[in-house]
């Protein structure tokens, strides 16, 4: 076991399942303690227990992101357990379809805000001053590869997402030249319960033959960028493609975007290669509460 993270201490919000959990995990793998936040306080329990039977311990808060004293609370619970925070992994949110001309798109848009921005700037501002005094630690927000480039009816969540890469932009300039780190992981369709209420033809149309990738793999580029001090990580690699094309004219981002809605330039890419999101969903045990 790499020694680097070992009694370092954790903390992970949306924790109860896919990539929150996922993360949890691999840093318990490297030894560190966790503090686990999310609604569901069953699921929570559920990873407590397999961190500790990884030999870790971890501590466990039911919260409330969106609330200012359930956050209170939980940074409060995690000093008062192990003393300090090293790393913050800002992972609850929410995500939802719909093209702009629905009439709850709007709404969408703001629940959206609330639990994916608000929650994880809520938290951040609780740990920063912790972090300052130590003079040392690590925020990883999560975001997407719509977090750079937006798809078509994915336009609310795509909102928040690039909302999270200007918060976090700015916030990494605002603690440079000290020991804190700010890292912005940018996945591309993960197999999580994200989207598992939408219909496959309510997905943006690049979704609906992607293979996703694994929490697992996401979780394992969330310690990497821990350790290395990465200030954006894209995932899978190819989806850079994507985001260069962006960088050099809307125009070339949109075809690009459009070519992906085509199978066999997925699967020359490599981003086409088993089941679908919703195929591996599918077999996926339906959560007792939505993740939080």
């Amino acid at each position: 076991m790499n020694t680097y993270f070992a009694n370092k201490v954790v903390l992970v919000t949306g924790a109860s399942g896919g990539i929150g959990k996922a993360v949890a995990l691999a840093f318990a793998k490297e030894g560190a303690q966790l503090v686990l936040a999310a609604r569901s306080v069953d699921r929570l329990a559920q990873v407590e227990k397999e961190i500790r039977d990884l030999g870790s311990e971890a501590l466990t808060v039911p919260t409330d992101v969106t609330s200012h004293d359930g956050v209170a609370n939980l940074v409060d619970a995690a000093v008062n357990r192990f003393g300090r925070i090293d790393v913050l992994v800002n992972n609850a949110g929410i995500g939802k379809v719909g093209v702009v001309e629905s009439a709850a798109f709007e709404d969408n848009v703001h629940q959206t805000l609330q639990a994916s921005l608000f929650g994880m700037i809520n938290v951040t501002q609780r740990v920063l001053p912790i972090f300052r005094r130590q003079g040392s630690g690590a925020i990883v927000n999560m975001s997407s590869v719509m977090g750079r480039k937006a798809f078509s009816r994915f336009g609310s969540y795509a909102i928040v997402m690039h909302a999270v890469s200007a918060f976090s932009d700015s916030l990494r300039q605002e603690v440079a030249g000290g020991d804190i780190r700010v890292s912005v992981i940018y996945p591309a369709l993960t197999a999580t319960d994200l989207l598992r209420e939408a219909q496959e033809a309510e997905m943006p149309p690049p979704f609906r033959h992607m293979t996703p990738l694994s929490p697992e793999a996401v979780a394992r580029a969330v310690v990497a960028a821990v350790r290395r001090g990465k200030r954006r990580v894209v995932l899978p690699r190819t989806a850079n493609m994507l985001l260069l094309g962006e960088a050099f004219s809307p125009r070339i981002g949109d075809s690009i975007a459009t070519a992906l809605s085509k199978r066999p330039i997925t699967r020359l890419l490599g981003m086409s290669r088993g089941k679908t999101y919703h195929e591996t969903i599918s077999n996926h045990p339906r959560p007792l509460h939505q993740p939080g």
